[in-house]
């Protein structure tokens, strides 16, 4: 299987300039994981997050793809998990805003009970993962981890890695790559 790395550098995922970031942060570069949304590469994407979910024994019985590009990743990572392991195991994910008509709510799928896997694209302040974090607990559901497909290694202003802050909070967290495995002089 290709590495994720290279199909990253393939699909030009990585793109250099300046730009302000979710987060607020400003960069040199931006991790563009919409280049892996072919159902080609979302395959190789989808496997990869698979290994590192079996590398790890994440026990879980739900995938949460936060909105809006966690929802595709984790629709085609659970459907590799189940073509990997047979196990059947749910999938949620949350609306931008609440939905009033239909059968509304602030999210699709099941997460009353639920232990949660959230499939995620890029790590850099851990924002995304925190927020999610609460929404789980305020809907009946735990934790199991977290994964990325990329963490950036961002630090804060006291110089601490993101990343190391969650883990500090009790979240796991994974990535399939992260920046230091990068061999780049432009950054």
């Amino acid at each position: 299987m290709q590495s994720f790395l290279e199909k990253a550098e393939e699909l030009n995922a990585l793109k250099f300039g300046d730009f302000t970031l979710k987060s607020g942060i400003k960069s040199k570069y931006f991790f563009d994981i919409s280049k892996f949304f072919d159902n080609n590469s979302l395959s190789i994407l989808s496997k990869h997050y698979v290994e590192l979910i079996l590398e790890n024994n994440l026990d879980f019985n739900c995938m949460f793809g936060p909105a809006y590009k966690g929802i595709p990743i984790a629709a085609a990572v659970g459907m590799e998990y189940f073509n990997k392991t047979g196990r059947q195991i749910s999938l949620a994910f949350d609306r931008k805003e609440q939905k009033l008509h239909g059968e509304g709510g602030e999210f699709i799928g099941n997460l009353e009970g639920k232990q949660v896997l959230i499939i995620d694209d890029v790590l850099t302040a851990g924002t995304a993962i925190k927020g999610t974090v609460d929404y789980l607990e305020k809907n009946n559901a735990t934790l199991a981890a977290a994964l990325v497909a990329f963490d950036r290694e961002e630090k804060n202003e006291a110089g601490n890695l993101y990343k190391s802050l969650l883990i500090e909070e009790g979240i796991k967290i994974f990535s399939i790559a992260k920046f230091s495995d990068l061999s780049l002089k432009n950054v």
